[in-house]
């Protein structure tokens, strides 16, 4: 280490008390999702996954021409 430092146990353990809270915090659960909203979302990562109906730019470019 460049810089090293010195810090005593109560130190040391307050910076891991610290730094577990952040992570606590930033990383917890995300809340559980009303079933009908649930349903919802998964329709709507079904229908991400199915080929558009609408015809590509490309498309409708060739038939002005």
């Amino acid at each position: 280490m460049l810089n090293h430092i010195d810090i005593d146990y109560l130190h040391s353990r307050a910076i891991v008390r610290e730094i577990g809270e952040r992570l606590r915090a930033l990383l917890k659960p995300e809340p559980k999702l009303p079933a009908r909203l649930k349903t919802q979302i998964d329709r709507l990562r079904e229908l991400e996954r199915t080929p558009s109906i609408v015809p590509d730019a490309e498309h409708w470019n060739k038939r002005r021409r």
